[in-house]
């Protein structure tokens, strides 16, 4: 949101015009590109999240993330404001790693507005991820119970800046080495 002049980026739809589901760790069957819509016209960047935080990225800077990530990484094709080879990164692993002695968060309650999502987080504003939960190959995921973390790993951090990746932000996520539920 720095970056003077840039695009902002609002809802991704399907052609229907339902929105799909892309910050839940689900793979997306879709056979066609999505729309997408852009709120605020501005310089276009190699990577956006979205008002609603879907990862959107150009070509190269989707096969740097793919190429590492491999299955973690559904690359869709979107059609967004004429611009071409943009594509939509979704997760699709979930992690239960937050280690939640360490971190600082909110989770959403049944009193609350959005009790649908009671025991899940609200709101993190200290992440500390649990090392031993978290697989070696773990490269592109979000928290569970969380539908605004976007993790990477430092594997696909050097591979997004070899490529360029003007509008990404990179925020370093400390790692303790508790167990598990202990």
């Amino acid at each position: 949101m720095t970056i003077k002049g840039r695009w902002h980026l609002g809802e991704i739809r399907l052609r229907s015009g339902l929105e799909p589901l892309l910050d839940a760790g689900h793979p997306l069957d879709a056979t066609e590109p999505l729309r997408g819509e852009v709120t605020h016209a501005g310089r276009v960047l190699d990577f956006s999240l979205t008002s609603f935080n879907v990862p959107v990225a150009t070509t190269a800077l989707a096969n740097a993330v793919s190429s590492v990530a491999g299955s973690d990484v559904q690359c869709i094709r979107l059609e967004i404001a004429g611009q071409t080879g943009m594509l939509v990164l979704n997760s699709v692993r979930v992690i239960r790693c937050l280690d939640e002695e360490r971190s600082e968060f909110i989770k959403w309650t049944k009193q609350d507005h959005r009790s649908e999502l009671a025991g899940q987080y609200r709101q993190i504003t200290k992440h500390v991820l649990n090392e031993k939960a978290l697989p070696n190959d773990a490269h592109f995921f979000r928290i569970e119970g969380s539908l605004v973390e976007l993790i990477v790993s430092d594997a696909v951090k050097a591979g997004m800046e070899s490529v360029g990746c003007l509008g990404a932000k990179f925020v370093e996520v400390p790692l303790s080495s508790s167990r598990p539920g202990a």
